[in-house]
């Protein structure tokens, strides 16, 4: 069964520690950004080739 923490139990962290976890969140917050602006770039690029190869968009106009 788990224990509840009081405020004797808490951990301390090292500035190493606290130093490192920063980090590591920095990491993360980077890879996130990357992957988001990856995908738009992939989707305002993408768009166009998708407007031109639309079967209706194909079609020769009637006129």
């Amino acid at each position: 069964m788990g224990f509840a923490m009081n405020t004797t139990d808490t951990n301390t962290l090292t500035i190493a520690q606290f130093q490192a976890i920063e980090a590591r969140a920095h990491e993360l917050r980077a890879e996130a950004f990357a992957n988001v602006m990856r995908r738009l770039f992939r989707a305002v690029f993408s768009a166009p080739r998708k407007v031109i190869s639309c079967p209706s968009c194909a079609r020769p106009l009637h006129g």
